[in-house]
């Protein structure tokens, strides 16, 4: 019988039966008592077809549905069974024969099959291993190994060599990024700082340690043609300091790294345009980091090339290297170091172009500052008369008024108020002109009377003088005849500059011979007249004419003013600079930028804290702030600063190291009288007389020789670690036992004031308050200031 079947009503299924056929490879018999067999199982195929004829009342239905159940259950039978029988069709297609299939071979045969394959295949590797061939290519292959693993374990040596350096504190470097992290003991990022940015990306470095050893820990990354990097190591109790040393090997390549300020509050510099407290509210493109005018420049005339940060990093960078600087410009949230030699102001170019800079960093700020003072600065002697006294200056007051019956008209008018005596402060107008250190006849027709006259009212002398001679004065013919001038390399003819106005040469200390001529000029000026003392002013390098020369020259042009300070030191016991750079050990006052008559904060009266301490923190003991109400009227026509403006600034300047005033608090009325002799009194008691068997200031001074604490200090000195003390800019501490809180604002009768932790007494309410905190809207009348002192425990 076919499969297209004679059995009509079972048509479906067993048209499902011969498609299962299909699929398993088999054939059935076409009868349907073969058919019946394989539904029934173990029935026969004469009792299939009994119940057939018995059932035939069976949906068809339901037998289609069970034939495909069944065919479900014999395939999964039929894989289970070592051996089968199963159903073909015959060549006629319309008969079917049994065959029996051939069950698959056990698991356990297979495995001695594939056991034995792979023993003839060993075999046969021993037996090709005897060839010489073979053992050349297994030597080989271990060789190469070997070199795989001995490079391997070298990197890894190297990067554990780069990645840790420092005893507790971490330096990483990347090289592809070209990425310096300092870290933390406990891994966290201190600072970060790019690294060789004007080289190409795309030049990769190699180590040069082999090529340039160096003792101790130390890295080595050198970019062929380019620059030389290396980073060096050192520690001590106090900190750990890493030495970054630049070497251009290239006249086109130049130097410079980027350090972030993120994170971080940062300070330092010096006199800076719009100084802020910290530095993050100042931008500066990138320029020549030398001493300028704050008039004209943005850098102003005391300058060190030191910053501090409050996650306890100091950064030092050394004096002769070509030094330009950006902050917060180029690079957002940036400092930019950049070493090169361009034109003005660095113009030796004949030397080796070098980017040095010292990283360190201690368990806090006040911390590494300490470490810092100890390292690189100098300690200078302080002179107890300028803390005592105040200073009488001719200027603003008497700036285009100086004569000598003024003058004795000025010193009767402060005597007459009842006012200390201290030092008097003439302009450099006493000269006839500038620089030729003679009193002029038009003005001083009597210098003699004038000088005895101050001198029996009590009065301490200084004259104002600087590195500059004018065209008309005396001695300037003699002085180009003897080579005294900075002049041009090759004609020896003085440069010029200019000079409050006027056209000068300016005498080169670098020379021995002109240093001894300033000097002993400066001397008989003193020896005849009984002067008691100068201010040295001017100086800067901005000032210096574009093709300079010096007799001695060095690639910074600030140590020029390092020399002129050095012979400003041996001239009196009674000195004031205008100027600075590592001169931190000069004897002397040290005299801020000219403040104008307003109340802003860029050069006014809130510009001050902020430029004290910041020239505090760089090693400026004696700040002086300059007069009470300003330096520089912001009008022509006006004679004298706003009452209220210079009764608040004089609140402020009471508690500073030098009191410098021009216009005399007997110039306004008698509420301005006794206010400024009230603060008198306050300073006389609170910082001058005896605390605890000890003048306070003296303790205070110990302190800055023993450790480099300031004398006017931040709040964070007394809490490094404080978020809120790092970043107040209007109050500050006299040692660590005074707070003062001026106010600063105009038409203010109280401000917030915040107190680091401890116990403080109010001396304004004569409370007691605890510290930690903000005390908000704290009254202070006119007549008053806002001042705390610690109570001890």
């Amino acid at each position: 019988m076919k499969c297209s079947s004679h059995f009509g009503d079972f048509f479906e299924s067993y048209r499902i039966l011969c498609f299962a056929g299909r699929i398993y490879g088999t054939s059935t018999n076409g009868s349907t008592d073969d058919l019946l067999f394989l539904e029934s199982g173990n029935q026969t195929p004469e009792q299939i077809h009994t119940n057939l004829n018995a059932n035939n009342s069976v949906s068809l239905r339901a037998h289609s549905k069970y034939l495909r159940q069944l065919l479900h259950q014999q395939h999964h039978h039929l894989l289970g069974r070592k051996s089968r029988n199963s159903l073909r069709l015959n060549l006629d297609e319309s008969t079917w024969t049994k065959q029996e299939v051939a069950a698959k071979p056990p698991a356990t045969a297979k495995l001695r099959q594939n056991l034995q394959a792979g023993a003839a295949r060993v075999s046969a590797v021993v037996q090709k291993g005897k060839t010489p061939e073979f053992r050349f290519r297994m030597v080989l292959i271990f060789l190469f190994g070997s070199i795989i693993g001995l490079v391997t374990f070298t990197w890894y040596l190297y990067q554990r060599q780069m990645m840790q350096l420092a005893f507790g504190d971490k330096i990483r470097f990347h090289e592809t990024l070209r990425i310096i992290h300092l870290l933390k003991a406990d891994g966290q990022e201190i600072l970060k700082v790019d690294v060789g940015m004007r080289i190409p990306p795309e030049l990769k470095s190699f180590d040069c340690q082999l090529l340039y050893p160096t003792r101790g820990p130390n890295i080595c990354q050198e970019w062929k043609y380019r620059a030389r990097l290396h980073i060096n190591y050192s520690h001590t109790e106090v900190m750990s300091c890493y030495q970054v040393h630049w070497e251009s090997l290239s006249p086109t390549t130049t130097l410079r790294d980027c350090i972030s300020l993120k994170n971080a509050h940062w300070y330092g510099m010096g006199e800076v345009k719009n100084i802020s407290w910290p530095l993050s509210g100042i931008a500066e493109e990138p320029q020549p980091f030398v001493t300028g005018d704050l008039e004209q420049n943005d850098y102003g005339a005391i300058l060190e090339r030191y910053w501090l940060s409050s996650e306890g990093v100091a950064i030092m960078v050394e004096p002769d290297i070509p030094l330009y600087v950006s902050l917060n410009k180029t690079r957002r949230d940036h400092l930019c170091l950049e070493a090169k030699f361009e034109n003005f102001p660095y113009h030796d170019s004949n030397s080796d172009l070098h980017l040095d800079y010292t990283i360190c960093t201690g368990s806090d700020m006040r911390q590494v500052h300490k470490g810092m003072w100890d390292k690189d600065f100098k300690r200078a002697n302080i002179s107890m008369e300028f803390l005592e006294v105040p200073i009488w200056a001719t200027a603003p007051k008497l700036e285009y008024s100086l004569t000598q019956e003024s003058l004795q008209t000025y010193s009767n008018h402060i005597m007459d108020h009842g006012f200390p005596a201290g030092f008097l402060l003439i302009d450099t107008k006493w000269q006839e002109v500038e620089g030729d250190l003679t009193f002029n006849p038009h003005l001083f027709p009597n210098p003699p009377e004038i000088l005895s006259i101050l001198h029996n009212k009590g009065f301490k002398v200084l004259l104002a003088v600087h590195p500059y001679i004018c065209l008309g004065a005396s001695v300037f013919t003699n002085a180009t005849d003897e080579h005294y001038f900075v002049s041009d390399k090759k004609r020896q003819v003085p440069l010029l500059t200019r000079w409050k106005n006027d056209v000068c040469a300016i005498v080169d200390v670098t020379r021995n011979t002109s240093e001894q001529w300033f000097y002993d000029r400066i001397i008989d000026v003193k020896t005849n007249h009984g002067i008691d003392g100068f201010l040295f002013v001017g100086g800067q390098s901005t000032f210096l004419p574009p093709y300079y020369y010096f007799y001695s020259m060095t690639v910074n042009p600030d140590n020029f003013l390092s020399l002129y300070l050095k012979l400003a030191s041996q001239t009196s016991n009674y000195l004031g600079v205008s100027v600075g750079f590592q001169s931190q050990h000069i004897s002397a006052f040290v005299r801020l930028a000219p403040r104008t008559s307003t109340w802003d904060a860029s050069t006014g009266l809130k510009s001050i804290i902020p430029a004290v301490l910041t020239l505090g923190l760089l090693g400026y003991p004696l700040v002086n702030p300059g007069s009470v109400g300003g330096d520089v009227f912001v009008s022509s026509n006006t004679t004298m600063p706003d009452k209220e403006l210079y009764i608040r600034w004089l609140q402020l300047a009471a508690f500073m190291p030098v009191v410098q005033l021009s216009v005399p608090p007997g110039d306004y009325d008698l509420d301005v009288i006794k206010a400024a002799k009230f603060m008198f009194k306050v300073r006389t008691e609170r910082i001058l007389q005896p605390k605890q068997s000890n003048e306070y200031i003296k303790r205070v001074i110990n302190e800055y020789h023993e450790s480099g604490a300031p004398i006017v200090r931040p709040l964070w000195w007394l809490a490094p670690k404080d978020p809120n003390a790092q970043i107040i800019d209007s109050q500050f501490a006299v040692g660590n036992d005074l707070i003062v809180a001026p106010v600063l604002e105009e038409g203010k009768r109280s401000r917030d004031v915040y107190l680091p932790p401890g116990r403080w007494r109010d001396e304004l309410f004569g409370t007691s308050r605890l510290g930690g905190k903000w005390i908000y809207n704290y009254s202070v009348p006119l007549d008053k200031v806002a001042y705390f002192i610690k109570i001890e425990d």
